[in-house]
């Protein structure tokens, strides 16, 4: 008889363990929500490495931005799915957290991306891009902020495609002193995005 206290007191006692983890989990859970930029997305257009894929998903992650959206329009095609388990390890399970969206064009990105309201910046060389960082922070909000935003980029080697280019409300760019010419890929995302974050402020 004692024994079988003993066992289901046990019992109850990692049953109020998993009930308090699930309470805590849960909590954890929807502040981490409550703190992400609805308002805030990220395009990459014939991503064609997943280790970049990878860091910009954990770069969207740290920066609260719920998702991540990958456009093919080029060959050749990634060699890795964009949605699949080997992007969630290189990743350290950042693509738990951000989802995952892939379209065939970019005319059907476009299409989703505007009935959903969202303005759309191209990061490209062009003399007529916003600098970021910014050197006039109230400039840069009312040219580049002002509704939801996605943060179009291409690849290192061809950058952003031409229908991708022209279907941008904005252009981006991060200004460079010294001898090469960009960042790599991961790089530059993670500078916009952390500029755009800063930029627009604390999330509502």
């Amino acid at each position: 008889m004692a024994r079988s206290r003993a066992i289901a007191a046990a019992i109850v006692t990692r049953q109020a363990s998993a009930l308090a983890y699930d309470a805590r989990f849960r909590s954890k859970v929807d502040s981490l929500v409550s703190r992400r930029r609805g308002d805030l997305l990220v395009v990459l257009e014939d991503c064609t490495d997943p280790a970049n894929a990878a860091s910009i998903a954990r770069v969207c992650d740290g920066f609260g931005v719920p998702e991540l959206l990958f456009v093919t329009s080029r060959r050749p095609e990634p060699a890795f799915d964009p949605c699949g388990e080997g992007l969630r390890r290189l990743s350290a399970s950042a693509t738990q957290w951000v989802k995952l969206t892939s379209y065939a064009s970019v005319d059907d990105c476009y299409d989703r991306l505007r009935r959903d309201g969202f303005a759309s910046a191209a990061c490209v060389m062009d003399d007529d891009a916003v600098l970021l960082p910014a050197t006039d922070d109230d400039r840069v909000r009312r040219d580049l902020l002002g509704g939801p935003l996605a943060l179009w980029f291409g690849t290192e080697s061809r950058g952003l495609s031409p229908a991708a280019v022209s279907g941008a409300d904005r252009k981006v760019l991060i200004p460079m002193v010294g001898q090469v010419e960009s960042f790599n890929l991961a790089a530059a995302a993670a500078i916009i995005v952390a500029e755009t974050c800063r930029l627009a402020g604390p999330t509502k």
